[in-house]
């Protein structure tokens, strides 16, 4: 049976009166919690694992993902919040909506700005978490602070967590709102996929860029990645090309995908494929998403490579430290 879609004054998160409500309420049947485990799950020291990835870019960030038992709470408070009814304007964190839909949402034959926030999460401080449950939730203050510590790392919003997308959303929801007023207000439709937004319309220009920027200033945050585009240019949004005939893969990722079968093509030895097939089926896939012609490849690939996936998944190491993922 479909949940029904509620107000965020209904969320199961709102207005908790004490530390044991809240260990009740983020329990499950799998993960039973109490206000002990709660309080020892607050602490960064053991609960996250922090390590280096490097992008497509060759830029590396820093990423911090809860431990297995802190992620199924973060995982529980996604849930919980994805019950609560989305503005029109938010594709991501939103079940029934992606950034393909985000990127369809936009007539291509439309002037188009888009911008998103430079180092989000990272930017998004432990006291706007807190302020989110505390003042709109209307959880009390040690509620709201537990919460806040369970949720964040080193005092800002943790870049590995299955909560931070929508949670992001909540630490500025008055900065998204205003932008999308503002974009009423102009006539452009704006849609928001985490911190990447984008506007179309015919009066969508470089000064409606610098009018978002400005938005995203006065909020303490910094703009990032700002394009404005023509009618007539090819509009990549959230990774999706859209066209009149619908959305299509971005030329950068058909690159990637070339280069990945080149670097399987190359390889001699099964670490060496098993190097190039990872991240090549996770682009394929990717592309799979905005044009399903991809799946096809997808499942070709794994047939033709079984092997070399199957013994990728058979513990290879001895010691008794081996760990997986």
């Amino acid at each position: 049976m479909r949940r029904p879609v509620l107000e965020i004054s209904d969320c199961w998160l709102s207005a908790i009166p004490s530390p044991a409500i809240l260990a009740a309420r983020l329990s499950t049947d799998a993960n039973k919690l109490t206000v002990a485990t709660l309080q020892e799950l607050t602490k960064d020291d053991g609960n996250f694992r922090v390590f280096p990835l490097v992008g497509n870019n060759g830029k590396v960030r820093i990423i911090q993902e809860p431990k297995r038992q802190l992620q199924r709470i973060h995982s529980r408070v996604h849930t919980l919040l994805s019950r609560v009814m989305a503005p029109d304007y938010l594709y991501s964190a939103v079940k029934g909506r992606s950034y393909v839909g985000n990127a369809q949402a936009h007539d291509p034959n439309h002037p188009t700005v888009k911008v998103d926030i430079k180092n989000f999460f990272p930017s998004i401080p432990r006291v706007a978490v807190y302020n989110f449950f505390h003042r709109q939730l209307k959880c009390r203050v040690d509620v709201a602070g537990i919460l806040a510590d369970l949720l964040t790392y080193d005092g800002h919003l943790a870049t590995g967590s299955a909560a931070s997308p929508i949670l992001a959303y909540y630490s500025y929801e008055a900065l998204f709102d205003e932008v999308h007023e503002f974009a009423k207000a102009r006539g452009l439709k704006m849609t928001c996929y985490v911190d990447d937004m984008a506007l179309s319309g015919p009066g969508a220009d470089k000064s409606t860029l610098y009018e978002v920027k400005k938005i995203i200033a006065r909020h303490g945050l910094r703009s990032h990645k700002a394009h404005a585009f023509s009618s007539a240019q090819p509009k990549v949004i959230t990774g999706v090309c859209n066209t009149v005939s619908g959305p299509r893969v971005p030329n950068r990722l058909h690159l990637k995908i070339k280069n990945g079968f080149d670097a399987l093509a190359s390889a001699s030895t099964q670490s060496e494929k098993l190097k190039a097939l990872n991240p090549l089926i996770g682009r394929l896939e990717a592309a799979a998403q905005i044009e399903p012609i991809y799946k096809a490849r997808v499942a070709t690939l794994r047939a033709d490579y079984a092997d070399v996936l199957l013994t990728a998944r058979r513990p290879v190491c001895a010691e008794p430290a081996c760990v997986v993922g």
